[in-house]
C-alpha cells in the first residue's frame, strides 16, 4: 500500500484495515505506535527523532492507536480516552517548537476506527529544506530513517548538511 498515494483525508478506517489485514511492516516510510507520546522530556525527544528522520529522508506517516508486533501491524487499539484536539495541537506544538528549521508541510488527522476508538496518524513530507534537527532541551542531534527504521545522523555542521540533497 503507496499512503503517499492518498489524501491525508483518504486515510480512513478502510485504510487502517488493510494496514492489519496486510501485516503491513513498519520502515522508512511507516511507524505505528500504540500510545501517544508522554509529557516527559524522554519521550518527546523520541517523538521528535521519529518525526524528524522522515523529514530528513523520504517524508512518512506515523500511526498512534495501532499495536506492532515485529514491526508489522496486528491490532488497531485506538487512543481512548484522550481529547483528540487538545492532543492534536500538543504534537504540532511540540514539532513546530522542538525542530529547525521547522518542518513546512506536516498534517495530523484524526480517524475513527471500527472498535469506535481513534487512531492520529501525522503525515511528515520529505523535506527540501532538509536536515532537520532536534533542538529541544539541549539535544542537538540529526535522524534520519532507512528500510531499518530511524537511525542517527553523526556528522554535524557543513559536513551533515552535505548529506541532504541538494547538498551532494
Amino acid at each position: 500500500m503507496n499512503l503517499a498515494t492518498l489524501s491525508i483525508d483518504g486515510i480512513d478506517t478502510g485504510v487502517l484495515e488493510e494496514l492489519k489485514a496486510g501485516e503491513v511492516s513498519e520502515g522508512k516510510l511507516i511507524e505505528f505506535k500504540s500510545a501517544l507520546p508522554g509529557r516527559v522530556d524522554g519521550e518527546k525527544v523520541e517523538f521528535l527523532a521519529d518525526v524528524s528522520s522522515f523529514a530528513n529522508a523520504s517524508g512518512g506517516h506515523i500511526f498512534y492507536g495501532i499495536v506492532e508486533q515485529g514491526g508489522a501491524a496486528t491490532e488497531i487499539c485506538g487512543l481512548p480516552g484522550i481529547d483528540l484536539d487538545a492532543e492534536i495541537l500538543r504534537l504540532e506544538a511540540t514539532i513546530r517548537d522542538g525542530i529547525e528549521p521547522r518542518i513546512p508541510g506536516v498534517i495530523s488527522r484524526a480517524i475513527r476506527a471500527q472498535n469506535g476508538e481513534f487512531v492520529i496518524v501525522i503525515r511528515i513530507p520529505n523535506s527540501w529544506i532538509a536536515p532537520h534537527m532536534i533542538t529541544f532541551k539541549q539535544h542537538s542531534r540529526f535522524y534520519s530513517r532507512n528500510s531499518a527504521g530511524r537511525s542517527e545522523e553523526r556528522r554535524v555542521g557543513k559536513e551533515c548538511r552535505s548529506g541532504w540533497p541538494p547538498y551532494h
